[in-house]
């Protein structure tokens, strides 16, 4: 998933507006550079740490538990939206 992408200071200079921002899809913040943190909306975090003691577990797309092939699902759609009305230039 490719999540905006910016620095710490920036986020604290207009905190308001990227926890907005943040409410609708995942934010990376920077420092020095390095993506150091996500802000994600507490419902999203909930979903993916649910469940499993380690949230950093692999699966095999077999082995995907429902919920987060749904979770999956729903945000590779959200994305391909976006692509789908972007111009073609040929």
């Amino acid at each position: 998933m490719t999540t905006k992408t910016i620095s710490t200071v920036e986020f604290i200079r207009h905190f308001g507006r990227y926890l907005d921002e943040a409410m609708r899809e995942p934010i990376t913040l920077t420092k020095h550079g390095r993506a150091s943190v996500v802000v994600v909306p507490v419902d999203l975090f909930e979903r993916m740490t649910k469940g499993s003691e380690d949230p950093r577990k692999v699966y095999r797309t077999s082995e995907t538990p429902p919920q987060l092939a749904d979770m999956i699902l729903t945000a590779l759609d959200k994305r391909l939206a976006h692509v789908s009305d972007e111009p073609q230039n040929d």
